[in-house]
Parts: C-alpha cells; structure tokens; sequence
C-alpha cells in the first residue's frame, strides 16, 4: 500500500469521523430550547394520562439541551385517532411522540381497516410497562352482590359491565372473559372516559368493568380500593396469581381447553406492551437515538421512581427493539386463532 494511499484514506476516515461527530452534535443542540409534544391517545383523568405525565416531567433531564415536553390528549377510536395522526400527519423531526393505546400495535395485524399504520414503522421507545409487577382484573362493585366467577356464571340475568370504545383492552377483556370462562355479561360501550365508567359503577347503572390496577390507584377509583367497594374476580396478563392478589385467580388456569389457554393469551399480549411509546416513522436517526435513550434513563431516574411508586405504577420498562421483535413474533400467530380471536371480540374488517 503507497504513503500517498495511506494518506488518503486516514483523511477519508477522519471526515467520516467528523461527520459523524457534527451529526450527533448537531442532534444534541437540535433540542436546545425546543417544546416537544406527548400525545395521548386516551382522555385525561386515566392510567395512561398520569403515566405520560409524569414521564414528561423527568425525561427532559436526559435529553441534551432540556427541551419541555407537554402532553396533548387525542382520544378517539379506541386510541385509533392518535395512533394514525402520529403516522401519517405528525411530522418526523423528532419533537412529537405518542403515548398509544396498548391495544392499537396489534389491531393492523388483526385487519382493523380503521387501523391506517404499519406498527413496525413507527420509530419505536419502547414500553414503560410490561406487566411484571401488575394484573389487569375483572371487577365488580361490592354492592353487585357479584363476587366471584361462578356469581357471573349463574346470574339470572346478564350483569352489565362498562366499556370504553371497540377494541380498547377494557373491552378486549369483557368479551374474552364472556366467551371462554361462559360469564353471563352484557357490555355496554360507549363511555367517553374511565372516569365515567366508575361513575356509572357508582350509580349502580353498571355492575362492573375490567381495569388495571395503576388506574385503580386514580381518581374515584382510589377511593374505591381504599374502601374496599370492589370484588376482584379473575386477573389477566398473568401466566401465574399476582403476589399482591392471591386469592384471584388467573383467566389462564380458569381456562377449559388448551385452546382458550392460546386465546387467552393473545388477548393478554397488549399487556405485555402496556404502555407503548412512539414517535412518528421516519424520525432521523440521531434524534430518534436521542429520544430512546433519554426514554429508558428516565426509567431509573430516583425521582421518577419515587412517583411512580406513589402512583402505583408497574415500572417495568421494554426498549423499542425488544417491542418491535415482539410485534414481529405475534404477526406469525395461526391464523385459526387469529380468526377465533376476532371473533370473541368482534372485531370488523
């Protein structure tokens, strides 16, 4: 090899470290001084609203420049609304991202038409929860008289249950648990927000719902815990009984057939991606870095895990890759049980 090659390509490789160099700094500056918008794809007042809030208050710390972030609800559709605008009309500079509903990364691979996105696309920070540390139940208000499974199994008349739009986890989990554990439930959609539906279980004009238990940590929900005016009759999400809840047992060991099993556990796969954080596809790599970074930092930051607590929440973080890998293994799911699956929850294409 010539001196004069040599030369050459040192100088060649030195302008690619450069490059490379302004690049991130040009990133790291890019947000001095910016406001970047989190989205939520749910009304506010709910687990995930307070989730996103409280991850707006810490994660500016670890982006470069501490930029403000401030949360824009745009509930609709089930987080249907959100999760197209953030695809097809949020631009990708890095400066909005997106809180979606668990539910929305899984309902293009079931053929939900209104579902205008490809979930592999976005660009991906991951989740804030994967469940490690919660149960999703099947609630009743005490007064119901509806303790246990069996007490939905031979009621004489449909217990009424509330539920928020097609294709949310609370619906998800009332029709899963009405077709495979044989529960003599009504639902009744509709309902603007959580807040809502626990107003109406107050009332007594519904019997019940399902919810997680961080939402439970808010708003009239709260009290009702505090007080103990709810029965928990079966948890989801769970392969085994949440230590925290014993005695309730899982939609998994309830289930008759091992085909219900593998239903159930689809049905409980958004769990698993409780909280799924996005930014628009497209987003530069540098800044996408930036945000993914600052995102799982925020998940060990002292701070925000002593609210976190406080809240109730299940902090049990994914990054993107690992979520994005998870969407790519449900995509390859039988196709028998991705038509049963659309059945019991009456999906429409």
């Amino acid at each position: 090899m010539s001196a004069r090659f040599k030369l050459v390509s040192r100088g060649l490789f030195a302008g690619v470290l450069v490059a490379l160099s302004a690049s991130g700094a040009n990133a790291a500056s890019f947000y001095e001084g910016k406001t970047l918008s989190l989205i939520v794809a749910n009304a506010p007042g709910g687990g995930y609203d307070a989730n996103a809030r409280v991850l707006a208050r810490y994660m500016p710390r670890y982006i470069p420049g501490n930029p403000v972030i401030i949360v824009k609800n745009m509930p609709g559709a089930g987080g249907l609304v959100a999760a197209n605008h953030v695809y097809s009309v949020a631009a990708p500079d890095g400066l909005t991202f997106a809180l979606l509903s668990r539910s929305n990364p899984l309902q293009p691979l079931m053929g939900v038409e209104a579902a205008r996105y490809k979930p592999e696309n976005f660009t991906w920070l991951g989740t804030a929860s994967s469940y490690a540390d919660n149960a999703y139940f099947l609630i009743t208000m005490e007064k119901s008289g509806l303790k246990t499974v069996a007490d939905l199994k031979k009621a004489d008349k449909p217990a009424q249950f509330g539920g928020l739009a097609a294709g949310g986890t609370d619906t998800d989990i009332v029709l899963a648990a009405k077709e495979i554990l044989k529960l003599n439930i009504n639902l009744v959609r509709g309902y603007k927000a959580s807040a809502d539906i626990g107003i109406a279980m107050e009332r007594g004009e519904i019997d019940g719902r399902s919810i997680g238990w961080a939402a439970l940590q808010i708003g009239s929900y709260a009290n009702y815990v505090k007080e103990k005016k709810l029965n928990y009759l079966v948890q989801f999400g769970r392969a085994t009984r949440w230590p925290k809840m014993p005695d309730v047992p899982t939609a998994r060991e309830l289930a008759p057939t091992p085909e219900d099993r593998t239903l159930i556990e689809l049905v409980e796969f958004p769990l698993q991606i409780t909280y799924p954080f996005v930014a628009p596809p497209g987003v530069p790599a540098d800044r996408a870095e930036i945000l993914q970074t600052a995102f799982m930092k925020t998940f060990k930051d002292p701070d925000y895990l002593a609210e976190a607590e406080k809240m109730g929440f299940d902090v049990s973080p994914l990054d993107g890759p690992t979520v994005k890998s998870m969407l790519e293994k449900a995509a390859k799911t039988p196709p028998d049980v991705i038509k049963r699956y659309k059945e019991t929850l009456e999906y429409q294409e």
